[in-house]
């Protein structure tokens, strides 16, 4: 099997993240090409990892069949994303990581962290949400005290949507504040000094395909905010714990760092871990509650791309 990755829209704000996270893993140290699916037929010319290249739009399934492992950092679906979905229903044996997690590759592909990609079967991968790449570390890290159960409430920023949302989200904002009408929505929404709680069907699925041994009830707000994934924890535990041993554990975590209150999601951009507000205990000590930021482009974007990508061509 080719060992050359594709990377498929790399100038998105995840695509370009993605190539900084490639450039820092040498282990990873493959031939790589582009595709765009742009809907436009020039080829984009542009710098990538400090050295020049060409981005030329992908015509059909046969433009990238060849590749060992396609990455998909598209974050907005056109007729072009279609071709993806037309090779994996023709190559299932096709390896492929969708970082964009678009919604065309939804059922053709399976959640995962780098740790869930070894040993599942699948070659077609999504990366997790981030908000379950953080509950997946924080659930690993207190595997000792036997986690039963919990809920995790996801808040997700309009970086998400991609960079034309956080344009759309200034101007929502600038009509707003002079009592006028919001002529664009943001996947049908408006943000600006707003939430909306959305449906979270699918992320549950998502839970238990990344954390199947602990269930998970999972909600999902839309927010206003700029950058940065948030999302509230609970997990309960089958016996109860003690706050010094709690800590220890997460202290040991490499995936993890506790802060000081207060944190702000202005201090996610660019970290590589989750960021925790210290562990609260419930008066039995058998539930645990906490709040984890991460940067979304990173934690649950383009590191846990990386990790997944290292899972494939490892094994």
């Amino acid at each position: 099997m080719s060992s050359k990755i594709l990377i498929v829209d790399p100038l998105t704000l995840i695509g370009r993240e993605l190539t900084r996270c490639l450039d820092d893993a040498p282990d990873l140290a493959f031939e790589i090409d582009y595709r765009h699916t742009a809907m436009d037929d020039e080829v984009q010319i542009t710098e990538l990892g400090a050295q020049p290249a060409l981005v030329p739009p992908l015509a059909g399934p046969e433009d990238i069949a060849d590749a060992g492992i396609i990455v998909v950092t598209t974050d907005t679906e056109t007729e072009r994303t279609r071709h993806l979905e037309d090779l994996l229903v023709r190559h299932p044996e096709i390896r492929l990581v969708d970082v964009g997690r678009l919604s065309g590759l939804a059922e053709l592909t399976t959640a995962a962290v780098g740790a869930t990609a070894v040993g599942s079967g699948r070659s077609q991968l999504r990366v997790a949400y981030p908000a379950l790449v953080a509950t997946a570390s924080v659930v690993a890290a207190i595997r000792s005290f036997e986690p039963i159960r919990g809920s995790v409430a996801a808040v997700d920023p309009v970086s998400g949507f991609g960079r034309e949302a956080l344009e759309i989200l200034v101007e929502q904002a600038g009509r707003r504040m002079q009592g006028g009408p919001v002529d664009r929505p943001i996947d049908g929404h408006i943000l600006a000094f707003n939430q909306v709680a959305v449906d979270a069907d699918a992320l549950t699925e998502e839970a238990a395909d990344v954390i199947p041994d602990v269930p998970l009830a999972v909600t999902r707000t839309l927010t206003g905010c700029f950058h940065g994934h948030l999302a509230h924890l609970s997990i309960e535990l089958a016996e109860p714990v003690d706050d010094p041993e709690l800590r220890d554990a997460f202290a040991t975590a490499l995936d993890i760092v506790i802060g000081e209150p207060p944190i702000s999601l202005d201090s996610v951009p660019d970290l590589d871990h989750a960021l925790l507000t210290p562990p609260q205990l419930s008066p039995d000590r058998r539930i645990v509650a906490v709040t984890v930021m991460v940067d979304g482009l990173r934690v649950g974007g383009a590191l846990t791309a990386v990790d997944i990508l290292r899972a494939l061509t490892v094994n």
